[in-house]
């Protein structure tokens, strides 16, 4: 269950219809005590759509040399293994 203080909604347009929900994966880059991640899962059950994990990598992250980024690569890897067990896409 998530707590509903830590939910925002930022507009107040009408869900359209779509093929999926789609969840963009920054800050939080994890599957265990990911609150956002799994307020993405329960949407997606709720509408009956398919879930989309996005993470855009960006050669741009303050102070980040190689080794940074082969250590986040490395976890987004078995973050995808993860998801795809459970039959959500990671792109």
């Amino acid at each position: 269950m998530i707590q509903q203080e830590r939910i925002q909604q930022l507009n107040s347009h009408s869900i359209r219809s779509g093929d999926y929900v789609l969840y963009w994966m920054q800050a939080s880059q994890r599957i265990l005590d990911n609150h956002a991640l799994q307020y993405a899962i329960q949407k997606a059950n709720e509408y009956r759509k398919h879930l989309v994990v996005f993470f855009g990598l960006t050669p741009s992250y303050p102070e980040a040399n190689q080794r940074h980024y082969s250590f986040m690569l490395e976890g987004l890897k078995e973050i995808q293994q993860s998801l795809e067990k459970q039959g959500i896409t990671f792109v």
